[in-house]
């Protein structure tokens, strides 16, 4: 029988851990990306403002997932 005490929690390198935190947030930024484009295509009633929408959420949220990578790359 193991004792509660003796059990060994895995340990990950920090690298590891920022690469995968990485990956996480940008597959969840594709697929809630992937929501917005077909909502906004979909719902918007109007299609100059559906299309300046998307090019903002997209002008300001790539530079954004682009400093992320390069954080997380000097990290490892």
């Amino acid at each position: 029988m193991t004792e509660i005490g003796r059990i060994e929690i895995m340990h990950f390198p920090i690298e590891t851990t920022v690469m995968l935190v990485l990956y996480f947030m940008i597959g969840l930024y594709a697929i809630f990306s992937g929501i917005l484009y077909y909502h906004w295509k979909t719902y918007g009633t109007d299609a100059k403002v559906s299309g300046l929408t998307l090019l903002l959420y997209f002008g300001v949220t790539i530079p954004l997932i682009l400093v992320m990578i390069t954080i997380a790359l000097i990290i490892t």
